[in-house]
């Protein structure tokens, strides 16, 4: 963190030489490494204990000061031992009483000597003990001078006062300087900027954070000016005046909380700032501080998540294509923060891009303006459609792609093409443009891929979505001519086949052959009738004359026709003496038909096809029931479908026209009731009807005529 006033103790001089002030501080100190080996000491201790360096240097403590051999009470090793091992362990400063301890004199022999020391221990940057401070007095002159008049103890006390006094004075300037150095190289790593400013609104404290979002206005300009020289912004958009900016806020007194700004330099990305600051008392230099933290990418997530939202609810909706993709266009230019935003449809058979949508908010609509189309590889949009990658273009006026398209991009800096896929097929191509210097971001543009696959498969929908109509479009009115052309020429075919038949002059062979032309017709025109029901189901409803009934007699009626065309599978009915419901016998009675048309069909010869009915107060239930070929698994499921016939029926000659069954399920359901078949590993295969015997019919009906 730098200060701007030097005066304020904020700040450290580097060119410092911490080794000279150490050998020059006339307190004899030692230093000891955790081995309690010397690694270095001051010119005041080896002036108090008569030695050089070269003979302390790299050698334990205690060989280079041992016990004086002539002494029999010596205890300095011992005791300096006691107060180190203290230190290692407890890692507190010690102060030890004064004590005895003979040196060593260059001439031989011991000197006798008085001691005040005390050990301190010194830390690295993580924390670990590095070295020892030992830092002694040499206070013989005054235990002799006091010898006579004061005991041992009585000096020691008064001493040891004096030595803490002392102790406590150095290490604490020594605990304050590596505080600050903590916390200088804690403000200085947060990617929060930092600043504080004395009572006159000039900065006197600010980290390395700060300065790279301020920069000189940190040099001694007012904090109540910074709004001309910086463009600053409400989140709203609105330009921030001097007075509205945090600092300047909490310089005033208020305590500032969560307060959002937005700071835009030059060509510069917009960057959005969450700030906290207070006032500051009791701190002489420093009246208030400020931290800013960038939430620049939060609020970008946020935004891109709130456009994914509104994209994902504009194509839910049945509006045509083209109004909302017009839209989404829109939504993306405003929500994600782009001031262009075109699309690219592809136009497979000229293979060109062809522009399908363009949103440009005021000043900006040159992308709009400029010509098409384009081929494939050409310019930013025919690239991504080329490599099926997202194509940044961080610099358009350099960039070769856009060059492709104009050589002058006016305010626009950078731009973005997102491919838009179905599959392997490239659909569209999505371009954003920015009137910043943009930076591509894995972040980004993973989320523009995101949308880029949204619109993919809304386009992707929306085409099938219309082929589908077309084709149904098609097949109905395809339905309805085959049907209508072939009922009126069938009709006088089945009359004259008929006014033959009665003549009397006819031979038997011409009989016989107007006999097979009957069944013939009365075939084909089933066929006509299911057509006509197909035509009229599609139109989504199938005309029902409904009327009180008794569904009794349908079911008993269709068991005798079946068993009359049925020689090798009998019939089993088994019916209450009446079922009484609201609905179309002719109706039902074709669904029965079909059912026991369709059970027989696929019974195995000398089985029996049961048919029950039982009936409660709600409802009425019908099932129809064969053994013998199975339903395959993968066809259960289409066996109502439109046109559909098993492959078994298919390769085996069985006749039909796949149209029964659907038609079955339509009359079903127009009578309010429901058609399901028994699962693949039954024993037998049951088609169950359930019909309400209250409830009117409603859907596709028509009242009974009176």
């Amino acid at each position: 963190m730098e200060p701007k006033n030097p005066g304020a103790d904020l700040g450290r001089d580097s060119s410092v030489d911490h080794r000279a002030l150490f050998l020059a501080v006339p307190t004899p100190v030692l230093v000891l490494d955790t081995r309690l080996v010397i690694v270095e000491a001051n010119e005041a201790y080896l002036t108090a204990t008569m030695r050089s360096r070269d003979e302390l240097v790299g050698r334990p403590v205690f060989d280079a000061f041992p016990d004086n051999p002539d002494d029999p009470s010596a205890s300095g090793v011992s005791m300096w031992g006691a107060s180190l091992r203290r230190v290692l362990s407890e890692r507190v400063t010690d102060v030890m009483a004064i004590q005895k301890y003979d040196i060593p004199r260059p001439d031989g022999g011991f000197d006798t000597r008085f001691w005040a020391p005390a050990n301190a221990p010194v830390f690295g940057p993580g924390g670990e003990l590095r070295w020892i401070l030992h830092r002694t007095e040499d206070v013989t002159v005054f235990m002799q001078a006091r010898q006579n008049s004061a005991s041992l103890e009585e000096l020691t006390a008064q001493l040891r006062t004096r030595t803490e006094q002392m102790a406590a004075e150095v290490f604490a300037r020594r605990e304050l300087q590596h505080q600050n150095e903590t916390l200088h190289a804690l403000l200085d790593s947060l990617d929060t900027a930092v600043v504080g400013c004395d009572a006159a609104g000039s900065p006197v404290l600010f980290n390395e954070g700060a300065r790279q979002l301020f920069g000189d206005l940190l040099d001694g300009v007012p904090v109540d000016e910074w709004a001309q020289h910086l463009a600053v912004f409400h989140p709203d958009g609105r330009r921030m005046h001097g007075e509205d900016l945090p600092l300047a806020r909490a310089l005033r007194g208020e305590r500032v909380r969560d307060a959002e700004i937005v700071v835009r330099a030059s060509a510069a990305p917009r960057r959005y700032f969450r700030a906290n600051g207070r006032p500051v008392t009791g701190q002489p230099g420093l009246a208030a501080v400020v931290a800013l933290h960038e939430v620049t990418l939060h609020r970008r997530a946020a935004r891109y998540k709130e456009c994914e939202l509104e994209i994902s609810r504009l194509i839910a909706k049945p509006n045509p294509p083209d109004e909302i993709l017009a839209r989404l266009v829109e939504v993306i230019g405003r929500m994600a923060g782009w001031v262009t935003v075109e699309m690219w449809s592809v136009d497979h058979v000229a293979q060109v891009l062809r522009r399908a949508g363009c949103w440009a908010e005021p000043g900006y609509d040159l992308p709009c303006r400029l010509p098409g189309p384009l081929l494939y590889g050409q310019g930013i949009p025919g690239r991504a459609w080329q490599t099926a990658e997202p194509v940044w273009a961080a610099n358009l006026h350099a960039h070769p792609d856009a060059a492709q398209q104009t050589t002058d991009w006016g305010p626009l800096r950078a731009a973005l093409a997102t491919p838009i896929p179905s599959g392997s097929v490239i659909l569209a191509v999505l371009i954003c443009y920015s009137d910043t210097t943009e930076v591509p971001d894995d972040t980004r543009t993973a989320i523009m891929t995101g949308i880029g696959a949204h619109l993919g498969e809304f386009l992707a929908r929306r085409h099938a979505e219309q082929l589908a109509v077309e084709l149904n479009q098609s097949r109905d009115e395809y339905i309805a001519l085959v049907g209508h052309e072939l009922r009126t020429p069938l009709t006088s075919v089945q009359a004259y086949t008929e006014v033959m038949l009665d003549d009397p002059d006819a031979t038997e062979d011409q009989r016989s052959m107007l006999q097979v032309m009957r069944r013939n017709t009365d075939t084909l025109h089933g066929i006509v009738m299911k057509l006509l029901d197909v035509s009229g189901m599609r139109s989504g409803h199938i005309d029902l004359n409904a009327q009180p009934m008794d569904l009794t007699t349908v079911v008993d009626a269709a068991a005798d026709a079946a068993r009359a065309g049925s020689t090798e599978v009998s019939v089993e009915v088994n019916t209450p003496p009446t079922a009484p419901l609201h609905g179309d016998p002719g109706r039902l009675r074709q669904v029965v038909d079909e059912l026991l048309s369709n059970a027989l069909t696929w019974a195995a010869p000398g089985t029996t096809v049961g048919v029950n009915l039982h009936t409660d107060q709600h409802t009425a239930t019908l099932a129809v029931s064969n053994t013998g070929h199975r339903i395959p698994a993968d066809e259960r499921d289409r066996l109502f479908h439109m046109f559909f016939r098993s492959d078994t029926a298919r390769h085996g000659g069985i006749p039909g026209t796949g149209l029964g069954l659907t038609i079955a399920r339509t009359i079903i359901e127009q009578h309010g009731g429901t058609i399901t078949v028994s699962e693949p590993d039954e024993a037998a295969t049951t088609f169950t009807i359930r019909l309400p015997t209250r409830q009117a019919v409603t859907a596709g009906t028509r009242p009974a005529s009176t």
